[in-house]
């Protein structure tokens, strides 16, 4: 029941925001009786009661205000963009919804949409969004990736925030006994579950501000502080780069018919290093001359492969 009346009002905070002039109550209901949730629970029309209500609990649970415009029959409802950051935490699940309402009412041509197979790890996202929510410290059994590593148990850790990159879900989080920080991807978790103890969370500690000098996850960047790079596209590349930067620092420095000049401050850890090398015929490292040489020597590794 409390997962299909999530998925509720997720579906409302997207119809409100596709429509930002708002809509009335009638406008709603004739949406909601084409979505694939009127399909599911059976219900013809949301009172004005049970609309009423759903906004108490999306303002409660999700931060997110529907005010209404006027009153009385021709009132309508919109979404207070006052503060558009509020969406931010919340944009994947309406993302997610999205697609399972665009899945859900196009049965008939499913065989004709493909999707990304799911990140195995989202399996353990209910113990640790639940830790999440009560400060409560997690023991999991982890097994990385890394060549010669071995399997660890019982690792007691004080979840900080949950990430997802590249389809992967990560958690940061605070060693129980050390209080060392530490990323966990969770398709690497053996096992995850709660404990009964609690701690208290840092009170000064953000997780956006902890993420906003890197791109990605990985945080062991051959700089401490954030630093000017500078990165020359070609080709098609720009146009992507534009579309959807690699990091909230980009900034256009030059820009022709045959390349673009991007600059972005930030620290090159080991995820930005990788994104460069996926595109290493299209995209050139100008500076720092330190990651330029990083860069030349993983193309000579490259290229000792096909020798």
């Amino acid at each position: 029941m409390a997962t299909l009346l999530i998925k509720r009002y997720l579906w409302l905070i997207e119809l409100l925001r596709r429509n930002p002039s708002g809509l009335t109550l009638a406008e709603i209901n004739a949406e909601w009786q084409r979505s694939s949730h009127y399909k599911d629970c059976g219900e013809t029309d949301i009172s004005r009661r049970t609309f009423l209500n759903h906004c108490h609990a999306i303002a409660d649970q999700l931060n997110i205000q529907i005010e209404c415009v006027r009153s009385g029959a021709n009132s309508h409802y919109k979404i207070d963009t006052a503060n558009d950051s509020q969406y931010k935490n919340i944009e994947w699940l309406l993302s997610s919804i999205a697609t399972e309402e665009l899945i859900t009412s196009c049965k008939n041509i499913s065989d004709k949409i493909i999707l990304e197979k799911p990140d195995t790890g989202s399996k353990y996202l209910s113990p640790v969004t639940e830790a999440l929510r009560d400060n409560a410290v997690l023991c999991i059994d982890y097994k990385s990736f890394h060549v010669g590593s071995m399997a660890r148990q019982g690792i007691l850790v004080e979840p900080l925030c949950l990430k997802m990159f590249k389809r992967r879900w990560y958690l940061l989080c605070r060693h129980y006994t050390n209080k060392k920080i530490r990323i966990y991807a969770l398709d690497r978790f053996n096992r995850c579950e709660l404990t009964s103890a609690h701690f208290t969370y840092p009170p000064n500690f953000s997780p956006q501000e902890y993420f906003t000098p890197f791109y990605g996850i990985s945080t062991d960047g051959y700089t401490e502080k954030p630093c000017r790079i500078v990165l020359k596209a070609y080709q098609e590349l720009p146009q992507y780069l534009i579309s959807q930067p690699l990091h909230y620092s980009q900034r256009i420095k030059e820009q022709t018919s045959d390349y673009t000049i991007f600059e972005y401050w930030l620290i090159p850890a080991f995820d930005f290093v990788q994104e460069i090398c996926l595109h290493a015929e299209q995209l050139e490292v100008l500076e720092p001359a330190s990651l330029r040489e990083i860069l030349k020597q993983k193309s000579h590794r490259l290229t000792s492969l096909y020798q």
